[in-house]
């Protein structure tokens, strides 16, 4: 990716991408001792070359707060990480960077199972799922008789089988359609301990953050949740998670189901949704840190294979500034 930023942004200088570099070189699980003191003696050339080390490791702790969690206990690496928020620039220790060193590559064993920044599917989908899509890509499957099952961007599912026929999946994580024709017997699709069923119909489901959200195109389904059994006809939807399930609500199936046509539909959604929306179609990540624009409202549909326009819209409309770093990675504040 190229490093120059949008037009109304900057251009990153020499200092900030090498900064970077190394930063992603002790986050990456790769490091070696070598490696941190070659960051050390790096750091130590002037206090340009400090500041931007520094300057990146504030970035990284807005984006990557686990990072921090894991030397939380190392009175040194506490001090370093309170300097990153004050104008003073403290000294860090050769102890204190080694020490980052190892908390970075102990993260990066954590984020095998919780990826930072979703920037890599995590190795537990890739070893339970039997089908997965990557970032972007969309999928069709013929499961069973009268079954298609069409995936969503970034999603995982696993195959249920009985006497020799598949006869429902497991999402792990991401979105799937379901389409339904005439079957004698239900086809079923778990999520987060909950259970929904179809003959005939057609249903999407969507698992993301420990929440699911179905909703009946045409037929009806039985959604199974909490204790709770709720049927759900054309144009309505449920939430559920592990402890509770919501009301049924009813909904525009144009907005719902835009994905299936390559195409994000915002409604008076808030600016931190969409941004989180585009971010599961986009490689790399854009990251928001004009919290105050969070909650202001966005309306429009965006084509999911140009998303990089939606953001430079979505920059303009808001007066936002935009920094691109390597990896698909903007900063918008």
């Amino acid at each position: 990716m190229r490093d120059e930023t949008p037009s109304t942004g900057r251009r990153p200088d020499a200092l900030e991408l090498r900064a970077h570099a190394w930063l992603r070189l002790l986050k990456s699980g790769n490091a070696r001792v070598a490696d941190a003191q070659a960051v050390v003696r790096w750091c130590a050339l002037s206090e340009q070359h400090a500041q931007a080390f520094k300057n990146a490791q504030r970035m990284w702790h807005d984006l990557l707060p686990a990072a921090a969690l894991a030397g939380m206990h190392d009175a040194q690496l506490a001090q370093v990480r309170t300097s990153v928020h004050s104008k003073k620039i403290v000294p860090m220790s050769r102890r204190a960077f080694l020490g980052g060193a190892v908390a970075a590559v102990a993260v990066a064993g954590v984020a095998l199972v919780r990826p930072p920044l979703d920037l890599w599917p995590s190795a537990a989908d890739a070893w339970q799922s039997d089908y997965r899509t990557a970032t972007g890509e969309q999928r069709g499957l013929a499961l069973a008789d009268g079954v298609q099952v069409e995936m969503n961007t970034r999603s995982s599912i696993a195959l249920r089988a009985a006497g020799g026929e598949t006869v429902g999946i497991d999402v792990m994580g991401g979105e799937v359609a379901v389409d339904v024709t005439r079957r004698e017997r239900d086809f079923t699709v778990g999520a987060a301990g909950g259970r929904t069923a179809g003959r005939d119909a057609r249903f999407e489901l969507r698992y993301l953050d420990d929440e699911v959200c179905v909703t009946c195109v045409a037929g009806s389904v039985n959604v199974e949740a909490a204790g709770r059994s709720i049927m759900l006809v054309a144009a309505q939807q449920v939430v559920y998670d592990k402890n509770a399930i919501g009301p049924v609500q009813q909904v525009s199936l144009a907005d719902v189901s835009a994905w299936r046509d390559g195409v994000l539909s915002f409604q008076q959604t808030a600016l931190s949704q969409v941004v989180a929306e585009i971010n599961r179609y986009r490689p790399g990540r854009v990251v928001l840190l004009a919290k105050k624009m969070s909650d202001r409202p966005v309306n429009g549909r965006f084509n999911i294979r140009h998303l990089d326009k939606a953001v430079a819209q979505i920059q303009r409309l808001f007066s936002l500034g935009a920094t691109s770093l390597p990896g698909g990675v903007v900063i918008l504040k």
